[in-house]
This record gives structure tokens, C-alpha cells and sequence, in this order.
């Protein structure tokens, strides 16, 4: 077996090998060669998180496993097996698997449900999955500005230079929500929170939105509020039974009768063709993602075709 730890997989595979590899693994999913169950939390009483997501493609099997405790002690372990023999071929270890893979999944969104002429891109969150999500959509979409608004001034600021450099387009930091999707078409929600981080009634016509806050029935998200929901039409999820399991928002505003049923699809079916997406330039398209452990497989198994013979990673 073996052992890459410390080692971010952007060193390993480039954002378009992982954009394309999780397309292709949604696509297997919904053609029934692609298998995944919802996650599961383990909440131990000194609020410590057990987090397992499990999922299954193209020959290889394998979990993402998270441990965390109040974000001060965070772990992320992406393990591998062989469905031939049962052997765990490969374990990655804090190698920002389960961020790259989430960006991933964020640009097929945009580079379907986008307007084709989308450019100008608003991040709302200045943290690592803020990062990963913006260099996701510049290697689908030809941008041209970003704006970006967290709560902290200084984190802002830092995000916006970082990202103006490794992206190559202006990034400004924003005073306000408003600000920063003022002139934007496609916006990026990458926070944390457990209230709407915006004011749905703001969006503009032709938006495009990833939101990717999703928790479960003992830590509720909520980035959207029910404007959002209402207004967006159509919403792509990840998998509808990680929404209803988890009973994360978008399981929620059905229960609550703001949305159906009938308004939310998968994001496969649309990759597929049995949905349609945009259909208007002034729709306003949402894709509430949920990250599923078959992502980390499909990622953690690209790689390890890539190191198995390099030499780079550790032999067990």
C-alpha cells in the first residue's frame, strides 16, 4: 500500500484532469456504474466529528474519512482499495483531496448552467474551499474580474491578492455582499454558515449560483435564503438522498413547501441529457452542491495511477 501525506493533489493532478474526472464519475453514477452512500457523522461527546463518506468507480473502492473538532483540529484521510482483491491500495493523508474535488464538482455547474458570455464571478467566503472553487471556474470559463467579500477585511484582502495572482484576472476585495455581486454572473458561496449570507432578492437576472454550505440534522447550513430557492430555477443537486439523509437546506425548503420536488434534479441528469439547463439568458440557475465520497474515490484513484510507479509517494 501506499502513504502520500502533506502533499496537496493540485501537485499531483491539474485542475482539468479532476474537473474531467469527477464529470465522468457522475456520469457513471447515473448509468448505474458508479455506487456512493450518503455521509454519516459520528458526534463523540467531546465534539469530536467522525465524518465517513463511502463510494465506488471504475475499479476501485474507497471512503473519505474527516475527523474534526471545532475546525482547531481537522483531519482528511482519502483511502483506496481494490475491488479485485480487497487490498487498500494507496492512502492520502491531509492532501487537500476533499477541497480540489469540491471545486471540481463547483465548475461542472458553472460550465453548463452558466450564460454562455459569463465572466465576472463573486465569492462570497475567503477560505480554502473559496479558493479551490475560483481556479475551478477559470479553468472552465474565460474570466475576466472577481470580486470577493468575507467578513474580515484583512482575509478579504489577502484572498483577493492571492487569487489576482495565481488566476491572472483582477480580484477585488468588496465591502458588502452587494458589492461584490453588483456586477457579477456567475457567484460563488463558499462559506460556512448557518444563516443566508445574501439577500436573494438582490440577485440579477442570469445569475448563476454554487453554494456549496451543507450540514446535517445536528449541524445546520443555511447560505440561501428561501428568495434564492424560489427564484432559482432550474436547482442541481449532487445527490438527492445525501439532501434527504443529511437533511440539508435544499431537503428543508421542500418540507417546508417553498420549493417541490419537481424543481430539483440531479446535476447527472443534466450531463446526461434527460434534463435540461438553461434555457433562457435570464434564468437565474442554482447548483447546491454536496460533496460525495465517490469524488474522493474517483480523485484519490487518478492519482494513484499517476504515483504507483513514481516513486513520490510512500511504500507500506
Amino acid at each position: 500500500m501506499l502513504f502520500l501525506k502533506n502533499t496537496p493533489i493540485n501537485q499531483i493532478l491539474s485542475m482539468a484532469e479532476m474537473i474531467e474526472a469527477i464529470e465522468d464519475t457522475l456520469k457513471e453514477i447515473a448509468v448505474g456504474r458508479g455506487f456512493e452512500l450518503p455521509r454519516r457523522r459520528i458526534h463523540h461527546p467531546n465534539r469530536m466529528i467522525l465524518g465517513i463518506l463511502p463510494g465506488s468507480v471504475h475499479g476501485a473502492m474507497g471512503a473519505y474519512i474527516q475527523t474534526d473538532l471545532d475546525r482547531r483540529i481537522h483531519h482528511e484521510n482519502v483511502m483506496i482499495f481494490s475491488v479485485e482483491t480487497g487490498e487498500p491500495l494507496i492512502l492520502f493523508q491531509d492532501c487537500s483531496i476533499n477541497e480540489y474535488r469540491t471545486g471540481a464538482a463547483g465548475a461542472i455547474g458553472a460550465k453548463y448552467l452558466a450564460r454562455a458570455d459569463a465572466s465576472r464571478v463573486a465569492v462570497l467566503g475567503s477560505a480554502v474551499h473559496a479558493e479551490t472553487q475560483l481556479k475551478a471556474v477559470a479553468a472552465v470559463r474565460k474570466l475576466t474580474e472577481a470580486w470577493v467579500f468575507s467578513p474580515t477585511p484583512e482575509r478579504r484582502a489577502a484572498f483577493a491578492a492571492k487569487m489576482g495572482r495565481e488566476i491572472a484576472i483582477p480580484v477585488h476585495a468588496a465591502e458588502s455582499t452587494e458589492a461584490a455581486m453588483a456586477n457579477a454572473d456567475i457567484l460563488i458561496a463558499a462559506t460556512n454558515s448557518r444563516t443566508p449570507v445574501f439577500d436573494g432578492s438582490s440577485l440579477r437576472e442570469g445569475m448563476h449560483i454554487t453554494s456549496i454550505a451543507n450540514g446535517d440534522k445536528t449541524r445546520t447550513r443555511q447560505e440561501l435564503d428561501d428568495t434564492v430557492l424560489r427564484r432559482a430555477k432550474p436547482i442541481f443537486v449532487t445527490s438527492k438522498e445525501t439532501v434527504c439523509v443529511n437533511e440539508s437546506d435544499i431537503f428543508r425548503a421542500v418540507r417546508d413547501k417553498v420549493i417541490a420536488w419537481d424543481k430539483v434534479h440531479e446535476i447527472s441528469s443534466l450531463l446526461l441529457g434527460t434534463v435540461a439547463g438553461r434555457d433562457d439568458d435570464r434564468q437565474i440557475t442554482l447548483f447546491k452542491l454536496q460533496g460525495t465520497g465517490v469524488m474522493d474515490v474517483a480523485i484519490g484513484l487518478k492519482a494513484y495511477e499517476r504515483l504507483k510507479n513514481s516513486g513520490l509517494a510512500q511504500q507500506l
